[in-house]
């Protein structure tokens, strides 16, 4: 299995959403992936993976949906691996 390293780039907080986080993934996954915080270690709740959009086509980008719990956790910048 080829280890995730996800750099977490943007971070958009849609109400009606769980939440909402744009990055660049290097390795490969397939369904959800379990993630922690690379600095902490702390677990990562992702929700899903979202669906493609003209911007993340374009980029190269992955959007994850993550728990509301994991905040403050999912600011520009911050590495989250598996």
């Amino acid at each position: 299995m080829t280890a995730i390293r996800f750099q977490v780039n943007e971070v958009f907080d849609i109400a009606a959403r769980p939440g909402l986080v744009v990055g660049s993934a290097e390795g490969g996954f397939a369904g959800v992936p379990r993630l922690h915080d690379e600095l902490t270690g702390r677990p990562i709740t992702v929700l899903g993976v979202d669906f493609p959009t003209p911007r993340t086509l374009r980029t190269g980008e992955t959007i994850l949906l993550v728990d509301r719990a994991d905040a403050g956790y999912a600011s520009a910048g911050r590495v989250w691996v598996g």
